[in-house]
Formats: structure tokens, sequence, C-alpha cells
């Protein structure tokens, strides 16, 4: 077994170079694209719910789209997945807050939010409930065993956790807070959505007929929990093979679906944010992506070498 046949990195971007640069610049122009709507919506401010949409699950979406073009690149399309899979997610997510309620949900975002930030200084408090189921985990800590470092933890902690309560406890968010605390299940809140009515994003995607895309995107979720033993080691009757730590086959399928994905999370914030876009966003689709959008070539390698 050679290191070689398991990662040839130079054969590789070669491949990526003379025979799938198209795929590549494709991607890259469509990331641009998503940066570019990304510093757009920044510069146009807005309320909280401004902030978590473009903020947090727009930048999200996007920067896991920017990880997606970087793998591929390299022709690294297995691992390429599990951004694949967060870029769909934070889409989800975007699709869930702006289909209705949106200032209500954001603010559970927001205050759930507060509450694991808050769950997490109280670890570090002497005589919270917290610090107390998090001891074992306190005990492995360096910092911990020095009394004076310790004692700047302790005091950081105590301050943090009295400006999140303040901030929990206000007029506007204290109603969402107390719900959180009613529907804590042990000790663990529940996920920022289920109050608004979702048990789970899989419930998300019911809600809101995106089943197809879970379920193909379902597939990355397996190599995300390191569950994906078909795609590492293969079984032919003679010998034992394990496949390429790198591998392009398969990255039409994946950049069909991604940038898919993104031409559906940049129409939804052009309509949501500058709607009077949305004709010119048609038009670059349809004179600049389109064609090489559809013609995208299949890649199907044959792997070779056994253990």
């Amino acid at each position: 077994m050679t290191t070689k046949r398991l990662l040839d990195r130079e054969t590789i971007d070669q491949f990526i170079q003379s025979s799938l640069s198209p795929i590549i610049a494709l991607l890259r122009e469509t990331v641009d694209y998503g940066v570019d709507l990304l510093d757009k919506c920044g510069q146009r401010g807005g309320s909280l719910s401004d902030l978590i949409i473009i903020g947090h699950f727009f930048k999200h979406a996007v920067t896991m789209f920017d990880a997606t073009e970087i793998l591929l690149s390299r022709g690294a399309v297995f691992a390429a997945g599990v951004s694949a899979r967060s870029m769909l997610e934070a889409y989800i997510c975007l699709e869930w807050l702006l289909k209705t309620d949106t200032e209500s949900r954001a603010r559970h975002f927001y205050v759930w939010h507060l509450r694991q930030k808050r769950e997490w200084a109280r670890r570090l408090i002497p005589g919270t409930d917290e610090n107390q189921r998090f001891q074992k985990q306190l005990s492995t800590w360096t910092k911990m065993q020095d009394p004076a470092k310790r004692a700047t933890l302790e005091a950081e902690a105590r301050r943090q956790d009295a400006d999140l309560t303040n901030i929990l406890t206000n007029v506007t968010n204290k109603p969402i807070n107390d719900q959180f605390e009613h529907l804590k299940k042990r000790h663990l809140d529940v996920h920022w959505y289920a109050p608004t009515g979702a048990k789970s994003i899989r419930d998300i995607t019911a809600k809101l007929s995106l089943e197809t895309d879970y379920e193909f995107f379902s597939q990355f979720s397996d190599i995300t929990h390191a569950g994906a033993f078909e795609k590492h080691v293969k079984f032919d009757g003679k010998g034992v093979f394990f496949f390429p730590v790198r591998s392009p086959e398969g990255i039409d399928a994946l950049v069909n679906v991604t940038v898919n994905l993104a031409f559906r999370l940049y129409s939804l914030i052009i309509k949501s944010y500058f709607p009077s876009d949305l004709g010119s966003f048609n038009e670059t689709y349809v004179t600049q992506w389109r064609s090489r959008f559809l013609s995208i070539p299949k890649v199907v390698l044959k792997h070779k070498g056994k253990i």
C-alpha cells in the first residue's frame, strides 16, 4: 500500500485542471455572486430578524457553499458532502424563517442562542446546576487547577451570566425565554424551532415540501457521522480494497445539487430583500449559468489497488 495510491494529490490536481476546470469556474462564479449578495444585504441594515436571516443563516449557507467549492476543486468529493449537507440545513431554516411569523421565529432563535451561551457560562459558576453536571469535564481543564486562573474564569462567567439574564428577562424576550424554560426536557433546551411549530429539521422539510431535497442530502449525513462504510472499503471476493482518500468521481452530481440549491437560496433572499432585482438575477442565470449548469460532464473512475 503506497501513499500515492491512496492520496495522489498531483494526479488529481492535474485531472481537475485539465478536465473539470469549467465546473470549478462555475462554482466559483456562483459562490462570488452569493458573497456579493451577502455584502449587499449587510449594507442594507435592518432588524433583529434581518441579522438572524442574513448575518447568520444566509452567511452560513454561503460559507458552506464556498467550503464545498474548495473541497471539490481539490477532488475531495466525498468530504465535500458534509459542507453541502450543512448548506441545505441553512437553506431549510431560511425557508422556515421567511415562510411566516418571521419576526417571532427569528427572536426564538435569538433567545435560544442566548440561552446556550448562558448555559456555558453557568458551567463555570460553582453552585449552579450546570456546574454540577459539568464537573467531570471541568476536572480535566488545566486552568481550573490554578486558583488564580479559576477565579478569573468564574468572575467572567458570573458577568456573562448576569448580562445574558438581563437580556433574556427583558420585556421583549421574557415570554419566549419562559417558553423555552417550560419546554425543557430534563435539563436540555428544545431546538430553537420547536416552539414555532416544528419537531425537527425533517418535520420542517415536510411542512415546506422539501422532503426530496432532504432525502437526497441524507446520504451526506452518513458521511458527517462516519457511517458511510461502503464509501471507504470494498470486498470483491479476492481481497479488500480501500478507496482513495480523494476522488473526483461523482463531482458532477454534487455540483448539480449544490449549484441548484445556491440558485434557490439566492432567489429566496432576493425575493425577500431586493424583489426588484429578481428579473436581473433570472437573466444572469439564463445568459451566464444555465447552459453551463446543464452541460456538466459525468465523472466515473475505476478504482484500482488492493491491500
